[in-house]
């Protein structure tokens, strides 16, 4: 259960009372001599009841005890502490141990069935079933803004508990459950709502501003049209901070966000007070509970105003702030904030050359060879290609490339380089060619490595990943290698031949494009091995920009670009709360991605490189994220990842997105 105010809880439900705990207990001990629970019921249940009446204070909706309260107007103490107990159960979701819906539900039928027909209470279960579950998705895909953002997430806000608290009674009664159902429906939302704002302005660790979590109150205001933007710009990145829960809290106390909110809470509080008024009064226990429905109301339109003057006295000393002299210290626009960010990674990955601490280093060799070889060739290309798609880095990058390519004998491109267990490959030929393409350097050398993959092209024109075979013979004595066919890499290698000559491989080109083809499918590339999905995807793109650009008749064009959009669309739309799309690694790609559109959405892009800039590192880096596949110790397989590599990758597309936002450029693959 994770529908629950946070500070000040005591003040906004004045009728809890202290002793309700002990009865509460004694209730729960109770249960426990009669036997109506089961093994492991225990473990769970005492902090269920905990948590529902009084743990800690302030920070829980206090289930049991109302229960409690109104319980006590229309039956006797033994059963009040049953129900009570039964609603516990039912609104223990969030509790670590607790068993799953089905059997909260069969332990709360237990405590029930004393009280209640078991036909009615079964029914009473199952309605209850029926209604969304009373949690928030944390760090939830949202699209866009407008009307149409967070559909869906506050629609019957927490209804479960409530329709449990105020049916249960009638239950127990024998009363009619329709106009109780009505008026807890009812006032779910404002409940919802109302909790919203005491964690956002009470609570110092509230979850919508500490961690990624969409809330009824955020998903209210993400629906308004003009509310939407400037506070999914708010959202994004870190908000654990103070500094970023002031920014969150001066922008939601303006009046734009208190109109809309006082709006939908005044028509919420209205819809609930008339299902009360229009409940049946013919029995004692109807009026009572009528009575009490009314308190509630009464109760959360009078918190409501004091929020409502919260927020506005808020407002006013930000309004007089503002008239002040000049901004705090590092509060830049984002244009000036993002390139510092940019320039930060730029300067690590120089200073870090050539990047020792991102290389595969195989101490305990390669499933079990007694060689230690080292990797280092293909992690260094990979940074000084986006070093120089990045440009402007303060360092003659294509002639570091160019020694690089320099240090690789003719004919032996191996990630391991001398250790030939490991045969050639299409991935490391892949970003070597690009570099020979961006340099001019060693093109005569690169002649040898492209034969070698000449000697294992397939009579239909398909390129393998690993080259068995040489001019001169086998390449390796070792055994085959997994990944012969990986999709990722086909796509490397085919942005490599268009950088290195589009025309003289037009027919290894056509080929492995139509491979790559039949693979995708509706939700991605079908096919990789070595690679994620969000590097296949990006892997894509920039294949697809250069066979747009250099592939001269382009058989498969209007193929290329069906999937291109469909790549796109399927990685833009999966942006999040917090602006990111998942991890930097990620987020990178997507932004990359986002600027090869003609159009991109800047708010979009300002809310990816706000979330890639506060999780980057004070030296300028990113931490470490799993890349590609790679053999661990003792036969095991994990991904191969350095700080220098991600960094490399997610400053190439944050500097892809920047230049698109804010230059109206775009770096070339």
């Amino acid at each position: 259960m994770t529908l629950s105010p946070a500070s000040g809880a005591t003040a906004v439900w004045p009728w809890i009372e202290p002793e309700d705990r002990g009865a509460c207990e004694r209730s729960w001990s109770a249960l426990l001599s009669a036997g109506a629970l089961r093994r492991g019921d225990t473990a769970w249940g005492a902090l269920a009841l905990a948590r529902g009446v009084g743990a800690p204070p302030g920070h829980g909706i206090p289930w049991a005890s109302w229960a409690l309260r109104l319980c006590g107007r229309v039956s006797s103490p033994a059963a009040a502490g049953d129900v009570a107990v039964a609603i516990a159960a039912v609104a223990a979701g969030g509790v670590e141990g607790a068993p799953d819906a089905l059997a909260r539900g069969a332990l709360a039928a237990r405590l029930l069935a004393r009280h209640a027909d078991e036909a009615r209470a079964r029914r009473w279960l199952v309605d209850l079933a029926e209604l969304e579950e009373a949690s928030w998705r944390r760090n939830p895909v949202v699209v866009g803004a407008g009307p149409d953002a967070a559909a869906g997430c506050a629609d019957a806000a927490g209804s479960r508990e409530v329709v449990a608290l105020w049916t249960a009674i009638s239950l127990v009664a024998g009363d009619d459950l329709a106009p109780a159902r009505r008026f807890a429906e009812a006032v779910a939302e404002p409940l919802a709502l109302l909790d919203g704002l005491v964690r956002l302005w009470l609570d110092p660790a509230a979850p919508d501003l500490a961690a990624p979590t969409l809330t009824p109150l955020l998903a209210l205001w993400l629906r308004g049209a003009d509310l939407a933007p400037p506070l999914l710009r708010a959202l994004s990145g870190e908000r654990a901070s103070p500094v970023r829960r002031r920014e969150i809290h001066g922008l939601l106390a303006t009046r734009p966000y208190r109109a809309a909110l006082a709006a939908r809470m005044r028509g919420t509080l209205a819809s609930a007070r008339e299902a009360a008024v229009s409940s049946p009064r013919s029995r004692p226990t109807e009026r009572g509970l009528v009575e009490a429905q009314r308190e509630l109301v009464d109760a959360l339109g009078e918190r409501l105003r004091f929020f409502e003057g919260l927020m506005s006295f808020r407002d006013l000393l930000d309004a007089g702030a503002a008239l002040g002299p000049s901004r705090p210290q590092g509060d830049r626009a984002p244009r000036e904030d993002a390139s510092a960010d940019l320039q930060a990674a730029v300067a690590f990955l120089v200073e870090a050359a050539p990047w020792s601490e991102s290389w595969e280093v195989q101490r305990f060799g390669v499933l079990g060879s007694r060689e230690k070889p080292v990797g280092h060739w293909f992690v260094r290309a990979t940074i000084l290609k986006a070093l120089i798609e990045i440009g402007e880095v303060g360092r003659d990058v294509r002639a570091d490339a160019a020694a690089l390519l320099d240090e690789i004998p003719a004919g032996e491109l191996r990630y391991f380089g001398a250790f030939r267990e490991l045969p050639p490959d299409a991935d490391d030929l892949s970003i070597m060619l690009e570099l020979v393409a961006e340099t001019g350097a060693a093109r005569d050398r690169a002649e040898t490595w492209v034969e070698v993959m000449l000697t294992n092209v397939g009579e239909d024109g398909v390129v393998p990943t690993w080259f068995y075979r040489g001019p001169a013979g086998p390449t390796t004595p070792g055994a085959a290698w997994a990944g012969d066919d990986c999709a990722a890499v086909r796509l490397n290698l085919l942005a490599g031949l268009l950088s290195f000559d589009a025309e003289r491989f037009a027919r290894l080109i056509d080929a492995n494009v139509r491979r790559v083809l039949d693979g995708a499918t509706e939700g991605g590339i079908e096919g990789a091995c070595f690679y994620d999905a969000s590097y296949t995807d990006l892997a894509f793109l920039r294949f697809a920009r250069l066979y747009r650009e250099r592939a001269g008749e382009a058989r498969w064009a209007t193929e290329v670009a069906a999937v291109e959009a469909a790549t796109l669309s399927r990685m833009l739309g999966a942006q999040r709360l917090d602006g990111g799309f998942g991890t930097p690694l990620r987020t990178a790609a997507c932004l990359e991605g986002a600027a090869m559109t003609s159009s991109p959405d800047p708010l979009m892009v300002e809310r990816g490189l706000r979330y890639l800039g506060e999780h980057q590192l004070v030296d300028g880096s990113w931490s470490a994220e799993p890349l590609y596949r790679a053999p661990m110790k003792h036969g095991r397989e994990g991904h191969h990842q350095g700080r220098a590599l991600t960094t490399a990758l997610c400053a190439r597309g944050f500097a892809a997105a920047w230049s698109r936002r804010w230059r109206g450029g775009e770096r070339r693959a």
